[in-house]
């Protein structure tokens, strides 16, 4: 999947505040758009190459979006919004395997006191899919989430619920780096989720995890890696 056309290389200087970032771009500072309200503070440094793309609009204060960071020889995505897109770009293609089934696909759908990303179903069945993006890796291991997410654990419930009430439920993290062997919930930062997720595939919940080859523009779905609970 395209990212964008025309991305420009910086250098990271700080974060401002949750969704803003300064660079240095050119050789001037620029303050650029964060989309991803994570800590990254082990994908994101002082001095470190990342990747910007130019979206000018009369209702943004900036004109730029960070998308990605070179970490260590490798790409990674830190554009939250890039994970659902994939995953339903990939659901219209029928390319992943588990959810081939499905011949409707309904974005954005509530559930509770969620909001879950799919609403997947056929003739006989239907499924809600919370797609989650993880950019944090450790040993190999991808992990998530970087932050405590009271929101990850609100999908959680709602997923189990989904499934006592007789809907298929899942939950894909789209780990948006390619040098990653496996996928585990950060218990360190959340145990909480990470009791969660562990008590949600207890009841019926399928866990998936996706690692992604990253360019500076384009990100490609490889495949699953093991789930380590």
């Amino acid at each position: 999947m395209k990212i964008a056309d025309k991305v420009r290389e910086a250098s990271f200087t700080s974060r401002q505040n949750r969704f803003a970032c300064l660079v240095d771009l050119s050789g001037g500072k620029e303050t650029v758009y964060l989309p991803n309200s994570g800590r990254l503070n082990r994908v994101l440094s002082l001095g470190q190459t990342v990747f910007v793309v130019e979206r000018p609009s009369l209702l943004r204060r900036t004109r730029y979006d960070l998308v990605a960071a070179s970490l260590d020889g490798t790409i990674v995505s830190v554009d939250a919004r890039v994970p659902g897109a994939l995953i339903r770009e990939a659901l219209l293609r029928g390319a992943l395997p588990p959810f081939a089934a499905y011949s409707s696909i309904q974005p954005e759908v509530a559930r509770g006191r969620s909001r879950l990303d799919f609403l997947l179903s056929n003739a006989s069945s239907q499924c809600f899919l919370e797609v989650k993006s993880v950019t944090l890796a450790e040993g190999g291991r991808a992990l998530f989430p970087d932050s405590p997410t009271l929101r990850g654990r609100r999908h959680l419930h709602s997923l189990v619920w989904a499934k006592r009430d007789g809907y298929a439920a899942a939950m894909a993290f789209v780990i948006q780096r390619e040098d990653v062997n496996g996928f585990s919930p950060n218990d360190a930062v959340d145990a909480e989720f990470g009791h969660g997720l562990r008590a949600a595939q207890s009841q019926g919940v399928d866990i998936y995890a996706y690692r992604c080859r990253v360019s500076p523009g384009e990100i490609e779905l490889l495949g699953e890696v093991p789930i380590h609970l």
